[in-house]
C-alpha cells in the first residue's frame, strides 16, 4: 500500500468564475489532474519501504544518489517537454521504469531533492542528525513562496531504515507524531509553562490576591461601544469563526469531572452592579469552578500544580474526528470512509438529542456548529471521490486519506489564509522542515489569555445572509444564539459561514459585546456569566505570570509605564486606577490592551505568544503537510482556500477570494458644470454630460454597476468623460453621502480636485444608496442617488458618478 493513497483522486474541477490571485488555475481537490497520474505511475516502480534504494539492489549507497545525478544530467542535455521529462531519453526510460526509480520523493521529476533524500537515509542509518550539512552535502534553501518543502520524510528522524508507513497515518489521540517523545502534542498531557508560575503560595493558591475582582475590571475596561467599533484593518468576521474553531482543534482544559474534587472560584459582583446585583445586596458572585490539575502535581513549589490539555496539541482536526478512538469511533459510518451525518448535511445527534461531533463544544454557537458540518461534509465529499475512483479500498482506507487531505487542508488555511491575516504576513518565521527537539503542547499563556483574544471580536447579533449579500432574515441576537444547534435544521449553514465572510469583526481590543460580557448562556441571575470577568478569573486560577512577566519570559522588554503598553491615554488611566502598577496587570487584560503592530491587528506580546505556538506547533509536527507531501501535492492543498471549501460543500458561489477580510469600495466622479453656462447650448451640454454616465446608469440606476476594473476601462473607452484635468469649474469639496438600506446616514466624503470620491467604510454586505448632500451651492443634475448592493468582500463598484451645477 502506497504511503498516500491516490490522494488526488479524479480530473480537476472547472475554477469559480470569479478572479483568483493565487494562482492561474485553481484545482480543486476532485478528479486526476496529469501530476496526479503520474505520481501514480511512479508508484508502481518503487520499493515501497526504500523509495532510497534507487538502483533495487537491496542497500542504500552513494550510488543511488550518482544515479539520480546522472538521470538529472541526461534530462538537461535532452528537449525539454511540457511534461518536464526529455522528449529523446525519458520514452524509453519510462517504459522500463528506470527513470520512475530515481524520482524517490514522487513529484514526477528528478530533482536534486530526490538525490537529498538518498543522502538523509545515508546519515540517519550512519547516526548523523538528519539535515547537518557537512563538505560536499550543502542543502538547498527551501522557501516557502516556491513551495520547495522537504517532503516525503526527508527530514524524519526515525531511527528505523525501512520508516514503517504507518507511522505516516496520525493517530486519533496524538500518540506517536514524535518517535523519540511519542507523548508529544498528544491528548491529556500537561499545558506547558513559559513563564514561572505567579500562584499566591507557590504551590496551587490562585493568583491576584491582591488585584480587583475580574468583574470590578471588566466593568470598567470592557464595556462595549453601543454602535461597536469594527476592525481597522478590515478583517471579517471568519477571524472569530475560524480562530474558535480552530481552537477547538487544539487546546481545552476541562473542569474535573467528579464533584467532590470541583474547587470553587466564584467571582465577587461589585456592590450594586447594575447586572449582577441590582438589589445591592453586596453578596452576588459570578460562579467558575477551578480547572483540574495534572496528576501529581501541585504538591511543592518545586511541584506546582500544572492543568491539563485534554484533547491533541497538533492541528489535526480533532473537532471533527475526535481525540480519542471511542469518540472517532461514534462519529464514523464504516462504510466507504464516511463520517455520520443528516440528509441535510448536519451533524448527526445521539439517543439524548445531542449533537455528535469530535469536540464537546461544538454546539456553543450556531456559527461554530455549521464550520464543524462544512468539515465534516468536506470528508465525506472526499471519502466519495475516492471511494468511486479507488473502489478496491477499504472503508478504513479511504477514511485515512480522507482525514489527511482534511487536516492538510485545515493546517494550510491556518498557515496561509487565518495567521496572515491576523498577525501579518511575516509574524511567522519561515517554515524549513520538521524538528524532532521541539515540543508542541500548548503553552498555558497561549490557551488561557492570548487566544481568547477572540473575545472581543464578535459582533452581538449574527446576521443570515444569502448568497447574494443581502439579509435572508431578521439577525439572531449572540445570547440567542449559544446552544441551539436546532436553529440550523430551519436556517442551513449557507448563510452563517456567508454572514462570516460579508461582515466585519469587531476590533480587537478591550471591549467586548454585551451578549458576552452580561448575557453569556443567559441572564444574570438565570446563568448569565460575563466571558471577560471569567478570562481574567481563569488566568488567576492557572496561576499565570503578570503582564510584565510574561513579556520578560518570551523575550520582550518589560513595559515601564502605562503609555508603553497603549498610546490610549483614557485606557491609560484606567489601568493605573485597577492596577496601582505596570508589574501587576492580568496577562488576559494587558495583552488586549496593548497598542496594535504596525501590520497585525494584535498588540507585540501577544503576537509573540501565538507566534511561538504555532511555530512549535508547526514545526514539532512530523505529519505536517509540508513535511510529508510532495510539491505538487502541497500546492494542491495551498491553492484550495476556505472559500474554495465552503463553496464545494454548500450553495454559495459568490464568496470573495480570501474570506478573512471584507474590502468592498464605492467609487465614483461628481462632474460639476456652472449653471450660467447651460443657459444658450442647454440642450447640447446636457447630451454631452450625459454620455459621461455608462449604460448600466442610464437603464437601470437600481442595479450594481461593473464589478471589475476591467469592465470599467471597456466602459471608459466606449463613453470617454470630458477631461477631468480640467473641469469648467472646480468639482472639489463637494459632500458625497452613503446611507443604509433603512435610509440612515453611516459616512459622508467630499470629493478631491477632480471631482473624485471614495467609501471604503462599508461594514457589512447588503443594500445601500449613495446620494450628494443638500446643499445651497450645487445643484443636482438628473437622477441625485443610487441604489447599490454589495454581495462580497471583493466587490469594487466603480463609475457611481453625478453632475451638479455651481
Amino acid at each position: 500500500m502506497a504511503r498516500f493513497w491516490n490522494r488526488w483522486t479524479g480530473q480537476s474541477q472547472s475554477t469559480s468564475s470569479k478572479p483568483r490571485k493565487r494562482s492561474t488555475t485553481l484545482r480543486k481537490l476532485k478528479p486526476e489532474s496529469l501530476e496526479a497520474r503520474q505520481l501514480l505511475a511512479a508508484n508502481i516502480f518503487h520499493n515501497e519501504l526504500m523509495p532510497e534504494d534507487v538502483n533495487e539492489d537491496g542497500l542504500v549507497s552513494a550510488i543511488d544518489a550518482l544515479t539520480i545525478v546522472n538521470r538529472m544530467n541526461e534530462q538537461s542535455r535532452g528537449i525539454e517537454t511540457g511534461a518536464g521529462e526529455t522528449s529523446s531519453n525519458s520514452q524509453a526510460t519510462e517504459q522500463d521504469g528506470r527513470g520512475r526509480r530515481t524520482d524517490v520523493n514522487n513529484d514526477g521529476r528528478d530533482t536534486a531533492l530526490d538525490a537529498l533524500m538518498v543522502i538523509n537515509r545515508l546519515n540517519r542509518e550512519r547516526g548523523q542528525t538528519p539535515g547537518t550539512e557537512t563538505p560536499g552535502n550543502q542543502q538547498p534553501d527551501f522557501q516557502d513562496g516556491d513551495n520547495e518543502f522537504p517532503s516525503d520524510n526527508a527530514n524524519d528522524d526515525t531511527t528505523d531504515p525501512t520508516n514503517d508507513l504507518a507511522s505516516d497515518i496520525r493517530s486519533i489521540d496524538g500518540t506517536g507524531n514524535n518517535l523519540a517523545n511519542p507523548d508529544y502534542g498528544s491528548a491529556d498531557t500537561e499545558l506547558l509553562r513559559v513563564a514561572d508560575n505567579d500562584y499566591a503560595d507557590g504551590i496551587s493558591e490562585p493568583a491576584g490576591e491582591d488585584r480587583p475582582s475580574a468583574r470590578e475590571i471588566s466593568n470598567t475596561l470592557s464595556a462595549a461601544d453601543p454602535d461597536g467599533t469594527t476592525n481597522d484593518r478590515n478583517l471579517s468576521s471568519f477571524v472569530f469563526a475560524w480562530g474558535q474553531f480552530l481552537d477547538h482543534d487544539i487546546d481545552l482544559s476541562l473542569e474535573p469531572e467528579d464533584e467532590a474534587d470541583a474547587i470553587s472560584f466564584d467571582i465577587e459582583v461589585p456592590d450594586g452592579d447594575a447586572l449582577f446585583d441590582p438589589f445591592n445586596t453586596g453578596e452576588e458572585t459570578i460562579s467558575l469552578t477551578r480547572s483540574g490539575f495534572a496528576e501529581g502535581t501541585g504538591t511543592s513549589t518545586d511541584n506546582p500544580a500544572e492543568q491539563v490539555n485534554s484533547i491533541t496539541a497538533w492541528v489535526d482536526g480533532s473537532q471533527v474526528y475526535g481525540s480519542d478512538q471511542a469518540t472517532s469511533d461514534s462519529l464514523r459510518e464504516f462504510v466507504g470512509g464516511r463520517l455520520q451525518i443528516t440528509e441535510d448535511g448536519l451533524l448527526p445527534t445521539d439517543e439524548n438529542g445531542s449533537i455528535m461531533a469530535g469536540d464537546i463544544r461544538a454546539a456553543e454557537n450556531v456559527v461554530l456548529t455549521s464550520m464543524q458540518a462544512l468539515f465534516v461534509r468536506e470528508h465525506n465529499r472526499l471519502a466519495d471521490e475516492i471511494s468511486a475512483t479507488n473502489p478496491d479500498l477499504t472503508d478504513e482506507e479511504v477514511f485515512q486519506e480522507a482525514r489527511t487531505i482534511v487536516i492538510a487542508e485545515m493546517q494550510s488555511i491556518t498557515y496561509n489564509e487565518y495567521l496572515p491575516a491576523l498577525l501579518g504576513e511575516d509574524a511567522l518565521s519561515q517554515y524549513t522542515g520538521y524538528d524532532s527537539s521541539v515540543n508542541p503542547a500548548i503553552a498555558n499563556e497561549f490557551s488561557t489569555a492570548a487566544f481568547r483574544f477572540g473575545h472581543t471580536t464578535l459582533n452581538d447579533e449574527f446576521r443570515l445572509v444569502g448568497n447574494d449579500g443581502e439579509d435572508v432574515d431578521e439577525p439572531i441576537s449572540l445570547a440567542n444564539a449559544f446552544f441551539t444547534p436546532e436553529t440550523l435544521e430551519e436556517t442551513g449553514i449557507d448563510s452563517f459561514l456567508k454572514y462570516a465572510s460579508a461582515t466585519l469583526s469587531q476590533e480587537v481590543d478591550l471591549e467586548v459585546v454585551d451578549s458576552l460580557r452580561n448575557f453569556l448562556f443567559g441572564a444574570p441571575g438565570s446563568g448569565g456569566l460575563d466571558l471577560v470577568s471569567l478570562n481574567i478569573q481563569r488566568g488567576r486560577d492557572h496561576g499565570l505570570a503578570d503582564f510584565n512577566s510574561t513579556r520578560v519570559a518570551y523575550g520582550l522588554d518589560a513595559a515601564e509605564s502605562f503609555a508603553d503598553i497603549t498610546s490610549d491615554v483614557d485606557v491609560q488611566a484606567k489601568l493605573e486606577a485597577l492596577y496601582g502598577t505596570v508589574d501587576n496587570i492580568d496577562l488576559w487584560v494587558g495583552l488586549l490592551a496593548e497598542d496594535h503592530t504596525d501590520d497585525g491587528s494584535l498588540g507585540e506580546t501577544a503576537t509573540t505568544i501565538i507566534a511561538d505556538q504555532f511555530e512549535r506547533i508547526r514545526d514539532g509536527d512530523r505529519l505536517f503537510y509540508a513535511n510529508t507531501m510532495s510539491n505538487s501535492e502541497i500546492r494542491e492543498i495551498e491553492n484550495t482556500s476556505l472559500a474554495d471549501i465552503i463553496e464545494m460543500n454548500t450553495n454559495l458561489d459568490s464568496l470573495q477570494e480570501n474570506v478573512f477580510f471584507f474590502t468592498p469600495e464605492i467609487t465614483g466622479t461628481v462632474i460639476a458644470e456652472a449653471a450660467t453656462s447651460l443657459q444658450a447650448t442647454d440642450a447640447e451640454a446636457a447630451t454631452a454630460l450625459d454620455e459621461t454616465l455608462t449604460s448600466t446608469q442610464r437603464g437601470n440606476r437600481g442595479a450594481s454597476p461593473g464589478n471589475n476594473a476591467q469592465d470599467q476601462s471597456r466602459r471608459d473607452q466606449d463613453n470617454p468623460r470630458p477631461d477631468q484635468d480640467e473641469p469648467v469649474v472646480s468639482a472639489e469639496g463637494i459632500e458625497v453621502q452613503l446611507l443604509d438600506s433603512e435610509g440612515n446616514l453611516i459616512d459622508t466624503t467630499l470629493t478631491d480636485s477632480k471631482g473624485n470620491y471614495a467609501f471604503d467604510s462599508v461594514t457589512q454586505s447588503g443594500s445601500y444608496q449613495v446620494q450628494i448632500a443638500v446643499s445651497d451651492e450645487w445643484t443636482v443634475e438628473g437622477d441625485d442617488s443610487w441604489d447599490i448592493s454589495i454581495s462580497n468582500g471583493d466587490e469594487q463598484l466603480r463609475g457611481i458618478d453625478f453632475r451638479v451645477l455651481v
